[in-house]
């Protein structure tokens, strides 16, 4: 297995929460070839740190593109791809369950192991004193790997890979200027200006799904939890049980617990900035007449949901009990 399969392997063990028995094995990870960006100008703009042009005089460092750019456009087209995959695999994942998966499907540690896969950080051109740096930063190298996707996707835009472009033309119809488009409208020309570009950008989308598919799909499997499924299913038990357990207290002239609650970072959350992506954990506490102590702790997007969760497991077990003490009522 090589390096970058054996790094994947271990960030794949590291997202699966602790607590779940899957056994993640993706030791057979088949690697799609990475499909070449051909075109000088956007291959330079794909691999070239802004550190490259410090030597560049202040007047004209403008007019030198770098990666940036590039990234900010592949980070969107890798989000986009993302969520359109998650919604064919399981069309029944809810928005939380979705955006937990996509967010350990699409960050700077997976981009990361994918860029060192296809040595794409030995291809960048850099300045000479940060070469180094950058090669071993899994930001860098992670913007690397979207950096080379927004490439791809504007050759795609530019080639003939996209049916009905004239190669022969020398300005594909969606990199025509503003003015170009307005004349080719007027003149009642074939091109409508801004239409076409966003065909062209969906035909080039979807080549570029062509590579995506095979890569992310197997870490989509490997990744997805169904058990999320039934913690869904609890969620939707639960809508009451903080109401539920405290008429139920009441009833038993048993005090009412406090809810102890935190704000926690998920297990499987590596990059933890500000409070983006944080969830509530809540823990239950109930004495019971007998001096029988029952709690429980539940996890949700905000402070209502954990709760819930929390008093309606607590709730479960004084049931169960109850059901056991007096097994002919119906509780």
């Amino acid at each position: 297995m090589s390096e970058s399969s054996t790094h994947i392997q271990r960030l794949l063990r590291f997202l699966t929460s602790p607590t779940q028995e899957k056994h993640i094995e993706i030791d057979n990870f088949t690697w799609p070839p990475l499909p070449p960006i051909t075109d000088p100008a956007l291959r330079k703009a794909a691999i070239t740190h802004k550190s490259a042009y410090n030597v560049v005089p202040v007047g004209v460092a403008g007019e030198f593109v770098n990666y940036e750019k590039s990234a900010h456009v592949g980070d969107a087209l890798l989000h986009l791809f993302v969520t359109c995959l998650l919604q064919d695999m399981y069309p029944s994942a809810d928005k939380h369950m979705a955006t937990d998966l996509r967010a350990k499907l699409v960050n700077r540690h997976i981009n990361s192991a994918i860029s060192i896969h296809y040595l794409l950080p030995e291809q960048v051109i850099t300045g000479r004193s940060v070469g180094p740096a950058l090669r071993a930063s899994i930001k860098e190298t992670g913007e690397m790997f979207e950096a080379h996707l927004g490439g791809l996707f504007y050759y795609y835009v530019r080639c003939d890979h996209n049916p009905g472009f004239n190669s022969a033309q020398q300005t594909p119809p969606c990199w025509r200027s503003s003015d170009t488009d307005e004349q080719d409208t007027k003149e009642g020309n074939v091109v409508p200006g801004i239409a076409t570009r966003m065909i062209s950008h969906g035909q080039a989308f979807d080549g570029l799904c062509k590579f995506l598919g095979p890569l992310f799909t197997s870490l989509a499997q490997a990744l997805y939890d169904p058990t999320e499924i039934n913690r869904q299913k609890l969620l939707e038990l639960s809508v009451e049980g903080k109401s539920e357990l405290h008429t139920l207290l009441s009833m038993r002239r048993v005090p009412i617990p406090t809810c102890e609650t935190e704000r926690v970072w998920p297990d499987w959350m590596m990059e933890r900035k500000g409070e983006h992506g944080m969830i509530w954990r809540s823990r239950v506490r109930v004495v019971w007449q007998n001096g029988q102590i029952f709690e429980e702790e539940g996890v949700g997007q905000n402070t209502k949901e954990a709760g819930n969760i929390a008093a309606y497991l607590v709730l479960q077990q004084i049931k169960a009990v109850m059901r056991t003490s007096n097994p002919r009522r119906r509780w």
